[in-house]
């Protein structure tokens, strides 16, 4: 392991033994309980298992490069030779943190920092991951596609990715979080947008009901990069995403969408700030969810505004739908202005499929569980089609309604 890595792993661990697993006390985990759980339980997984991967919703059709990491480590890790000879690097982010360092050592832990309990232990324990960089002016048409899996019951997978598309780069990254077995899942993903560059990145999270999946995604957009950001979530028994935004240039844009499906008993905490650190800058957030039987979804979002970032324009929403009297929905939206000449809105909604609609589909001779699928894909449509690539909204649109009972 190299010197740097080392110095930073040890940071990280020096940071993890200091801070305790977050308690309802915490103000981000307020409604999220991790009593009973003993993260002691999981263990790494060092070997992978050899083989590919199953039940991946987005793996069809023509990348651009793909990794798999199982378990511990990539089991495959492949880049076309025509995003190789434009200057590309994708691949396993073990493997290149060895072999390009140059691309490596100076963002690593730069954007996520150790200061949280989860971004700690990751910072010193991740086994591998992915790193994407995309050289300036370079434009990559087909998608990069990167899945995690958890191979081993009980297994727990620190993973962790570096995404770089530098000035005027554009290229597309899915993510994919597959049901694989119950275990242990911690994440980082570390975003950086260059100026005029532009990302299409999406996030599927579908582990194991029986699964934790923990996970902190932050992003920097520059002067007049773009960030489409969507994140479907579906899985897990217990899950916690950070999605943050900061837009440190002026004109930058960050567009983040999400929709998420919850049934059973299962928890799903999602954390959002849209950081405005530039003037004339916009962000746009728009989460969308179907909550069942006794599941439980927890939205925190915080639009920022730093002092000098005028003519700021932001919004958030969080609509949830509820199938289950014993479903329940929290959103807690806030805003934290520090200039004038701004336009921040927000807005949250939680409640029942409207009884006019069912009826009204009802009528005209749709049965009761058929109206029900569609008033909800109605519901989720408008998130859905803020995915710019046609494929990918199209499987994911399949893959939440595989979650809704017919």
């Amino acid at each position: 392991m190299s010197a740097w890595l080392a110095e930073r792993r040890d940071l990280a661990a020096q940071s993890n033994a200091l801070l305790p697993v977050p308690t309802l006390s915490d103000e981000h985990w307020r409604f999220t309980s991790l009593r009973g759980i003993d993260f002691d339980a999981f263990r790494a997984v060092e070997a992978p298992a050899p083989g590919e991967i199953a039940g991946a919703i987005l793996a069809a059709g023509d990348h651009a490069g793909r990794v798999v990491v199982r378990d511990g480590g990539a089991v495959v890790d492949e880049l076309s030779e025509a995003a190789a000879a434009q200057g590309v690097a994708f691949g396993s982010l073990r493997r290149l943190a060895e072999e390009r360092p140059e691309l490596v050592e100076p963002l690593l832990g730069t954007i996520v920092g150790y200061d949280e309990k989860f971004a700690a232990e990751n910072g010193a324990l991740w086994t591998d991951g992915v790193l994407l960089h995309v050289p300036a002016g370079v434009k990559v048409a087909e998608p990069f596609h990167v899945a995690y899996e958890i191979a081993t019951e009980g297994a727990a997978q620190q993973w962790r990715a570096l995404i770089v598309v530098e000035e005027g780069a554009e290229a597309t990254l899915v993510e994919e979080h597959l049901s694989g077995l119950p275990g242990y899942a911690n994440g980082v993903a570390e975003v950086q947008v260059g100026v005029a560059g532009h990302l299409t990145y999406v996030v599927v999270q579908d582990r194991c009901d029986a699964a934790l999946h923990f996970a902190a995604h932050r992003a920097e957009i520059a002067k007049d990069g773009l960030l489409d950001w969507a994140a479907c979530s579906t899985g897990a028994r217990t899950g916690k995403t950070r999605m943050e935004t900061r837009l440190t240039g002026e004109g930058a844009t960050g567009r983040l969408s999400g929709v998420y499906v919850v049934d059973d008993k299962r928890h799903l905490d999602l954390d959002t700030t849209q950081e405005h650190d530039a003037p004339n800058a916009v962000s746009d957030l728009a989460f969308k969810g179907v909550l069942l039987d006794e599941a439980r979804s927890v939205w925190r979002g915080v639009i920022r505004v730093a002092e000098g970032a005028q003519g700021t324009d932001s919004y958030q929403e969080n609509r949830n739908l509820l199938l289950s009297s014993k479903a329940r929905a929290d959103s807690i939206p806030g805003l934290e202005i520090d200039t004038n000449d701004v336009r921040c809105t927000h807005g949250a909604t939680a409640g029942p499929v409207d009884p006019m609609l069912r009826f009204y589909l009802m009528s005209r001779g749709v049965p009761a569980a058929e109206a029900e699928r569609v008033i909800v894909e109605g519901f989720l449509e408008e998130a859905l089609e803020r995915i710019p690539d046609e494929r990918i909204r199209v499987a994911l649109t399949e893959h939440v309604m595989r979650r809704i009972p017919s």
